[in-house]
């Protein structure tokens, strides 16, 4: 990223956020053409069942909730604020979806079918967004004419001292300096 005066330093959010976006679409498209792409369900009470593509039981939701997370946070990825607060979101929806899987063993409320490593790709996923959006920005340079951060005290009495002084010169004429007469 390059910096300029605007820049608060460099994001260490946003590559994580896009590569991790970009794994989950990937494996969700990959998994919508050859794995299970039907989206037969039986909501709140029934079972979700799906097909396997490279160890991960999925039916068509459980591949769209993962090219749906991974799209999500590739539109965020550009930006530090987005890739942190879609690597949130998506972290607490996949972490719900890995402990209700885990709670229940078979799916999710009947809709997304889960096995074993589905659960446990849903929760490394969301453990590792959740750190990815706790990350900072570093490299913030301080500028030379932020006197917020290191004032330099000398110039700061000389200032006040400009400003603030009121007696004036009677000689230059200046208005309003000097000694104030009180009508009575």
């Amino acid at each position: 990223m390059a910096r300029n005066d605007r820049s608060g330093g460099v994001s260490l959010a946003k590559g994580p956020a896009g590569i991790i976006g970009l794994a989950l679409l990937a494996y969700g498209i990959t998994g919508l053409i050859f794995g299970g792409n039907g989206f037969t369900s039986d909501p709140v009470s029934g079972t979700a069942n799906g097909s396997t593509w490279l160890g991960i039981e999925g039916n068509g939701w459980t591949n769209l909730l993962f090219a749906g997370s991974g799209a999500l946070l590739l539109f965020g990825a550009p930006l530090h604020w987005g890739a942190k607060t879609l690597a949130l979101v998506v972290g607490l929806v996949l972490g719900a979806a890995s402990v209700i899987a885990l709670v229940d063993g078979q799916d999710v409320f009947g809709i997304f079918a889960a096995n074993g490593l589905t659960t446990l790709v849903w929760g490394v996923a969301a453990a590792v967004l959740l750190v990815v959006a706790l990350l900072p920005r570093v490299g913030k340079r301080e500028r030379p004419d932020d006197r917020s951060r290191t004032r330099d005290p000398s110039w700061d009495e000389r200032h006040d001292r400009a400003r603030f002084d009121r007696a004036g010169d009677e000689s230059t004429g200046s208005r309003g300096a000097g000694k104030r007469s009180t009508i009575r």
